[in-house]
């Protein structure tokens, strides 16, 4: 499996081959807990409360698909793409869209980015209702602590739900917002095109241009116009996560990932050209009294109050469970990230209730609160948080792309040449254009999305992005670098060796490669 990192996770291996089980420590019937003993050991056993059975193809897909929900990002983000290089950007952009220390501070990356997905997704949940309010009620203002309470509820009770629910019941709730995902999809896709009074034109959609940020440059503003489609088409390593709870992650794995990208590419692209095509007059659209350009489509569009109500309600709770999906993620990442001896308390990250890893997902409900709070004093300066959670993820994807280019993938032809995700002679180039898109994304989402620049409209994504890089030094250098040992050769090729006996399941493929 190309492009993951961090660490591997099975029963112990003694030198005879066999299988011996480390020691487990229960704390009560529905709780578990792992013995600090077995850390630092890659061969470790999943905790008793993780399920191996928990995700089919079906239901992983179900889960990713409905978490990262590509075109209810493009629905919330339609109006920066509009005033920053104009239709065309957000339609091609949707398309456009060593050792030790590495493999680290990779998955600690990829944590930073979930925890800032979540912060964003809760908050673009509840710019979604407060859009909806509007719709009904004009006159109606929230205030700024009100407004942080929404947010707050948001990311409280996605977990909430998924501690209540157990695995079945959350698995069910996974393919049944995969459903209404789609199904509203479809319905926006149909309704806004038939019920609009004037179609704009293909020259429009996906030629036309436009620059009201105060950029001289319509590259520049083209270019950051691209963000709300990369954003977009974050979290598709969630699959590789929960991999541990899948009976035959090896081949599922790359499976449900591929069809989560296909189906979330053409849902989100139909659902983009079906919007575009709506707009007859950008500026009308984008100085909504609705807060989002989305909203005033709907309202032009089908002239119904109720419509466009249940237009927006439903990305809403999608992005609400996309929170529930992306701190239920986030866990069993810091539970890999404790066996492996690098977080403090190691043993406490794989302690389940329910299924759910609990310290894990409380915390990764804490740190977006608390990212939460920079709404309090800027609306632009939490805006920021979508920059940072973007390039933080993207740099997370790069780093695999560019050691793979950087003899990996001659390595890992080599030494597993049956692996069951292989992208052959496309590889290079593949691993080419992400690592190229991912450099100019570092340097173009750090610009201030408009001219002159001033206190209030200024990017703090280079605040956010420096203030965890300092975060993670600190833990490297007082904690992670004498603990963390990245996972050997061997043990990787006993998991992912196509003649492998054990047919062991991995949580994410190791760094080395």
């Amino acid at each position: 499996m190309e492009g993951s990192s961090s660490s591997l996770r099975g029963p112990r291996i003694d030198e005879s081959g066999s299988k011996t089980p480390p020691k487990q420590t229960s704390v009560t019937a529905n709780v578990n807990v792992l013995d600090t003993d077995q850390v630092i050991d890659h061969h470790i056993i999943t905790p008793e409360g993780l399920e191996k059975n928990a995700f089919s193809p079906l239901t992983a897909f179900g889960l990713a698909f409905s978490v990262i929900n590509s075109w209810v990002v493009l629905v919330v983000g339609l109006g920066s793409g509009l005033i920053s290089g104009g239709p065309s950007a957000l339609v091609w952009g949707f398309l456009y869209a060593w050792r030790n220390s590495i493999s680290w501070i990779t998955g600690m990356l990829n944590v930073i980015g979930l925890w800032l997905g979540a912060a964003t997704a809760g908050y673009l949940s509840m710019i979604l209702l407060m859009a909806a309010i509007t719709v009904n009620k004009p006159d109606l203002a929230l205030s700024v602590g009100q407004q942080y309470g929404i947010f707050a509820a948001i990311l409280i009770f996605g977990p909430g739900v998924t501690l209540c629910l157990g695995v079945r019941g959350n698995r069910w709730l996974d393919q049944g917002l995969m459903v209404i995902s789609v199904l509203c999809a479809l319905a926006i896709v149909i309704a806004l095109p038939a019920t609009a009074p004037t179609r704009a034109s293909a020259s429009f959609v996906f030629g036309g241009l436009n620059n009201t940020t105060g950029w001289n440059s319509i590259v520049i503003a083209w270019l950051l116009g691209l963000l709300q489609s990369a954003f977009a088409y974050l979290g598709f390593d969630l699959i590789y996560h929960i991999s541990e709870e899948m009976p035959n992650p090896r081949k599922d794995g790359p499976k449900a990932t591929m069809w989560t990208i296909i189906i979330s590419a053409l849902s989100g692209m139909a659902v983009l050209l079906a919007m575009l095509f709506c707009i007859t007059d950008i500026t009308s659209v984008v100085s909504t009294p609705y807060i989002l350009p989305f909203a005033q489509i709907c309202m032009d569009t089908t002239g119904s109050r109720g419509a466009t109500t249940i237009f927006l309600l439903i990305p809403s709770i999608l992005f609400i469970n996309s929170v529930r999906g992306i701190t239920l993620t986030a866990s069993r990442v810091l539970m890999a990230l404790g066996r492996d001896n690098v977080l403090p308390y190691p043993k406490v990250w794989s302690i389940t209730i329910r299924g759910e890893p609990v310290y894990g997902l409380a915390i990764s409900v804490v740190v977006p609160l608390v990212c939460g709070l920079v709404q309090l004093g800027s609306t632009s300066t939490f805006n920021s948080l979508t920059g940072a959670a973007t390039i933080v993820f993207e740099i997370s994807y790069a780093i695999p792309a560019i050691l793979m280019l950087c003899g990996g993938r001659k390595k890992l032809n080599s030494v597993a040449p049956y692996r069951t995700s292989n992208l052959g002679r496309w590889g290079v180039p593949c691993n080419l254009l992400a690592v190229f898109f991912v450099l100019q994304s570092c340097v173009i989402y750090c610009f201030p999305a408009s001219m002159p620049v001033d206190a209030a409209n200024m990017s703090y994504v280079v605040v956010f992005v420096g203030g965890f890089a300092i975060v993670l030094a600190v833990l490297w250098f007082t904690l992670a670098r004498q603990r963390y040992e990245a996972p050997s050769e061997q043990s990787v090729l006993s998991i992912i060796d196509k003649g492998n006996p054990l047919n062991e399941p991995i949580s994410q493929v190791s760094m080395e490669f």
